[in-house]
């Protein structure tokens, strides 16, 4: 079949590859100058395929309020007349019960499990380098109820495979040394030792090189997408700024900007972008070498060979991707208190993205109302972690096979 993937970012390109390698005649078009410019470009490095806690939750119900008047608060809400901005956070809250956030803690472990598994058949096929880590993620506490609320999600996920181990402050200082000149106040830590950690812009470059090699997936970058074009139950063609292209099936896997193309075909999806900052400088012996969450702050931390990447926050402003300093300079006080000898005075380099976010949590994958188009995004924060299972997942819906894994809260049936 052939096959366009719209979307040149981890979760387009991994959809390609799988695609590609069995037998698919694939294309990817992308507005970038290369694959994975945008949220892919600068992310925390973690594959935390344990890590499936939804942002919506009961814990976070009582510090809403509270975050909205800090302006380093680990998820900011800036009011706006923006009706989807509106309508998605009254969805955020209904998700917030404990019914619904395991339900969703579920079906994204199942996801992220998979992925794992397919993403080791990947590095397998290809021997691709990454500044790839398999020491798994130290998440790390500063307070007793964190802690707490911490071990209890660990207990319900041990139930689905999500196996992960509660350490006391003295065994997160012996996995990673580098925590003992800490100013900060560590209770205790959960390893979860089935994640990774790794480069992701490196991965996308080079997986879209060895996809356009290998398999024959064509990239056309520099190409805006401008609308799609539907006819009946099916969509006919894409029209960008170089010209109408057209195939037998196609793939939305454009992030955040996915549910504006959608909307225009009558599918609405409760995907809003959640702006996310991230810092990256040179690392020396006092930066860690186990990748790390700050469960407290919020906070991820990932050494990419002799760089060390800090990434978090929350921050929900619409279509934004300006760099509000005050966030910056908020990650850097945290990661310093943490990491005191870490070089601070250097020229640490910037970013921010928009991660592509569901109210619920998990990713939308697989069909929708048109025959021949096919959904692979809303992943928020966990678009690497889940790349590879989704893109297994897409290629069987494409195919007309029943995937591997169960789908259920994976599909936007969830939203109808």
């Amino acid at each position: 079949m052939k096959i366009l993937v719209l979307g040149s970012g981890l979760l387009g390109v991994t959809a390609a590859y799988e695609l590609g390698r069995r037998g698919h005649e694939v294309a990817v078009i992308d507005r970038q100058a290369v694959s994975g410019a945008e949220t892919s470009f600068a992310n925390g490095g973690q594959l935390s395929y344990s890590h499936a806690e939804p942002w919506a939750n009961p814990s976070v119900l009582p510090k809403i309020l509270p975050w909205m008047f800090r302006s380093d608060a680990p998820l900011v809400l800036r009011p706006r007349a923006d009706w989807q901005m509106i309508t998605w956070g009254l969805k955020f809250l209904r998700n917030c019960t404990v019914t619904r956030a395991n339900a969703n803690c579920v079906n994204t472990l199942r996801l992220g499990l998979y992925s794992k598994l397919q993403m080791e058949v990947i590095r397998s096929e290809t021997g691709i380098a990454f500044d790839f880590s398999d020491k798994g993620i130290l998440h790390i506490y500063s307070t007793d109820e964190d802690f707490d609320t911490a071990k209890r999600h660990n207990e319900f996920q041990t139930k689905f495979g999500g196996e992960e181990r509660v350490l006391t402050r003295e065994q997160c200082i012996a996995l990673e040394p580098t925590l003992a000149g800490t100013s900060r106040t560590i209770v205790g830590g959960i390893h979860a030792f089935k994640d990774e950690s790794g480069d992701a812009y490196l991965f996308c470059n080079e997986l879209a090189k060895i996809a356009a090699e290998r398999h024959g997936v064509q990239f056309r970058y520099d190409m805006s997408t401008q609308r799609l074009f539907v006819e009946s139950n099916q969509v006919v063609g894409v029209k960008t700024d170089k010209g109408d292209i057209t195939a037998d099936i196609y793939v939305m896997a454009m992030g955040s900007y996915s549910p504006i193309y959608l909307r225009s075909i009558g599918i609405n999806l409760p995907i809003y972008p959640m702006k996310g900052y991230s810092i990256t400088l040179k690392a020396n012996s006092q930066c860690p070498d186990i990748s790390l969450t700050d469960g407290t702050h919020k906070i991820v931390y990932s050494r990419l060979g002799d760089r060390l990447r800090v990434a978090g926050t929350a921050e929900f402003a619409g279509h934004n991707t300006n760099i509000r300093q005050h966030r910056i300079d908020s990650i850097i006080k945290v990661a310093s208190g943490l990491f005191p000898g870490a070089d601070w005075n250097q020229d640490i380099k910037t970013w921010a993205c928009l991660r592509p976010s569901t109210p619920d949590g998990p990713p939308v994958i697989g069909y929708t109302p048109y025959n021949n188009l096919f959904l692979n995004t809303g992943h928020g924060t966990l678009g690497w972690t889940q790349a590879a299972g989704s893109a297994a997942i897409l290629a069987d819906n494409i195919e007309g096979h029943t995937p591997e894994i169960m789908t259920h809260g994976l599909t936007m049936e969830r939203y109808l």
